[in-house]
């Protein structure tokens, strides 16, 4: 009964204080952090990563990874634009983890063991997604790209009969060229403008790691050398469309089974929205009968 008189009384407490805040202009939430921030005040997130950053160096140094592995995440890190070093990142990782774990250790001294080994598996779960959440973003990236490559090749081709300036050609091109590409040709534009066209074609082949970009990079090198390579421009065009609409068919094939989970979920959710009436109805009948 007191819990029935204290939500209508918090409820005309907190309209109150609307009315007070819309009337009296005080500042929201938001409002107040936007000033905070302005002066260089962190968050709590901040804080607690400046925290624990000893802590992640030192986790870093005790597991120290292979070079194939630190190379590869700094070529990550790289194209994301991430500041933090691998070792930082995954020092961090596995302290956010080691941290988890530990707090299942209270589980323990409360007389429930099974809890602590659930957080323990939900700490190597969490570890693994932190890891593979930057290979996802880099995958989306690439996605994105090899997306946007027939229509670069196809704007390239008709564009190399008249004119074999691949710099202005990239130029032109980026002021129309999606995010994820944009980024990658600003790079080799640059690169372009203070060393070799042919290198810095090559570097982002290294970068980008498609097999796609890696066959048109050897195709403009032969450009450079005086080769005609329209009909490998249009035949690499091709090509490119086809696996195109092979990776959209692939996608498409797998919404439906997500729609008949989704589908299945609905149903079973309508079967029992259905059946606990009746459940309820038949149990009142059969204690009012007595039973």
């Amino acid at each position: 009964m007191m819990l029935l008189n204290l939500i209508p009384g918090l409820l005309l407490a907190f309209g109150l204080y609307r009315m007070a805040q819309a009337i009296l202009c005080f500042p929201s939430g938001k409002g107040a952090e936007a000033v905070r921030s302005i002066h260089g005040k962190r968050d709590i997130s901040e804080r607690l990563q400046a925290a624990l950053s000893p802590l992640a160096l030192l986790i870093a140094k005790l597991f120290p990874m292979s070079e194939y592995r630190q190379k590869r995440l700094a070529a990550d890190f790289a194209r994301l634009h991430m500041s933090e070093t691998p070792q930082e990142y995954v020092g961090a990782a596995m302290t956010k983890s080691l941290l988890l774990a530990l707090i299942g250790l209270l589980f323990v001294r409360l007389g429930v063991p099974w809890l602590a080994l659930l957080t323990a598996a939900a700490a190597v779960l969490a570890y693994f997604q932190w890891m593979q959440t930057i290979r996802k973003r880099v995958e989306a990236q690439n996605r994105e790209i090899e997306a946007e490559l027939p229509r670069l090749v196809e704007t390239m081709n008709y564009t190399l009969q008249d004119n074999r300036d691949m710099l202005t050609f990239f130029e032109k091109y980026r002021k129309v060229a999606g995010k994820a590409l944009g980024v990658e040709l600003d790079r080799l534009i640059t690169d372009m403008q203070i060393g070799n066209h042919e290198a810095a074609l090559r570097n982002m082949d290294a970068r980008l790691g498609l097999p796609s970009f890696s066959t048109l990079c050897a195709v403009l090198c032969g450009v450079y050398q005086g080769v005609d390579q329209h009909t490998s421009l249009v035949v690499l065009e091709q090509d490119m469309r086809t696996r195109e609409r092979e990776a959209l068919r692939r996608l498409m094939e797998k919404r439906p089974g997500r729609i008949k989970i989704a589908s299945f979920i609905l149903t079973m959710l309508m079967i029992i929205m259905f059946m606990v009436p009746l459940i309820l109805l038949i149990i009142g009948n059969l204690q009012a009968a007595g039973f």
